[in-house]
């Protein structure tokens, strides 16, 4: 059986090229798409959603919002909200202050109107495209979609009023059809790295797109780590990168205590870092923890989408607690962990910068293991994982880029020669 990621490279490869007046529909267009095939709906729903997106238009309430420096965002979560706004203050200087706009979903902020104008536009490419007969809904909606937020964007002479774009995340929607469209107008458009960017290599998941689809002319990337990991994928697939990748540094700012708390073991917590979508093996490191002495203290922190009651459908152990802070920064402030557990997250690698080592749960499905992070198997190898010591501060410089601090300078020098 074909991978889901085979799928939306085939279809992605026969949208490249395709343009609606001169604006390039294959990267807005392929974010849809991309969403569509990785979702775990049932083909019907897959096919009502793709029609229903045929009949949006979207509204842009937001319009006035958009002048002069823009970042924008859209993902709720609390954490990504803060890193969003942390970034705006990094990079606003006297000459150029930056205000950051929040984009709502497709799913809101439209009204139903459906355009035959923009559907046989559509139409015209998605049969260009010649994909399969199954995929065809979904190319046609996603390239209709498209093209109608173009429309939509220059009808409100949005593009006009913007002098910097910066997208939390230009690869996906809705902030890829803006971005885009900007970049078609030569506005200096960016794109930030929000989580810890791999080469996966073995079965490729949604994620990907965040780098694999980036519309933005600059990627703001953490390390020259994140870059190669980018690098490795893109020779892979015997592509290049139509974008820059500037070194920009870590993306949080980092708390006054971070590398200065030192590892302690009395009365401390294992903090368990369970990724989002692979349950099984996120219950099979909860067993390896349940076989640890009883004394020792367990925290689990979820990601924000996973599927809690699957991994956890009874009552734990009396060792056992759930973090509920919304916030990382603020659990590892708050209490005593002495080492962080977890895989396929970013979240794992994070901890480094409060100097808490981490063990990576070799699970089947992990998909990065740095030589640098001791990883077990079993609850024997935990424990000697545990007991080893790495230079945290140097893993986290190397990993995340902690010691690097460039979004302003990289940013300015765009700002300058535009001016030029």
């Amino acid at each position: 059986m074909q991978s889901k990621f085979k799928t939306y490279s085939d279809i992605k490869k026969k949208l490249s090229g395709f343009t609606y007046k001169g604006i390039d529909v294959c990267g807005p267009a392929s974010a849809i798409l991309a969403n569509i095939i990785f979702s775990k709906k049932t083909d019907r729903k897959k096919y009502r959603d793709a029609i229903k997106l045929m009949w949006r238009e979207p509204k842009h309430t937001y319009k006035n919002e958009l002048m002069g420096n823009i970042l924008t965002w859209n993902n709720p979560r609390a954490d990504h909200k803060k890193n969003a706004e942390q970034i705006t203050k990094r990079i606003s200087t006297p000459k150029a202050k930056f205000k950051l706009v929040h984009i709502p979903d497709i799913q809101a902020n439209y009204k139903n109107r459906i355009s035959l104008k923009t559907l046989f536009e559509a139409f015209k490419i998605a049969r260009s495209t010649q994909v399969k007969r199954k995929h065809f809904i979904y190319v046609l909606a996603a390239v209709a979609y498209t093209i109608r937020q173009y429309e939509t964007l220059i009808k409100n002479k949005i593009p006009e009023q913007i002098k910097t774009l910066i997208a939390y995340n230009s690869s996906n929607v809705p902030e890829c059809f803006l971005i885009t469209l900007c970049r078609s107008y030569k506005i200096p458009t960016f794109s930030i790295q929000h989580a810890l960017y791999q080469n996966y290599k073995n079965e490729i998941p949604l994620d990907v797109i965040n780098y694999e689809n980036v519309t933005a002319e600059t990627l703001l990337v953490w390390s020259n780590f994140c870059k190669n990991q980018i690098l490795e994928f893109y020779d892979r697939e015997n592509r290049k990168p139509n974008f820059k990748m500037p070194v920009a540094g870590y993306l949080k700012e980092l708390a006054p205590s971070a590398y200065s708390n030192p590892r302690r073991t009395d009365n401390s917590h294992i903090l368990c870092l369970l990724p989002r979508d692979e349950t099984d093996s996120s219950i099979s490191l909860l067993k390896i923890l349940k076989k640890l002495e009883k004394k020792q203290s367990i925290m689990i922190r979820f990601h924000p989408a996973s599927d809690k009651e699957k991994i956890i459908p009874g009552k734990l152990p009396e060792n056992f607690k759930i973090d509920t802070s919304n916030d990382l920064e603020a659990t590892l402030e708050t209490n005593n962990v002495s080492l962080a557990v977890g895989f396929n997250s970013t979240s794992i690698f994070d901890v480094l910068l409060y100097n808490i080592p981490c063990a990576i749960y070799d699970a089947p499905d992990c998909t990065l293991k740095p030589p640098e992070i001791p990883t077990f198997k079993t609850t024997d190898e935990l424990v000697t994982a545990s007991a080893q010591q790495k230079p945290i501060a140097a893993t986290a410089d190397y990993i995340l880029g902690a010691n690097i601090s460039n979004y302003s300078e990289i940013v300015a020098s765009s700002l300058n020669y535009r001016q030029e």
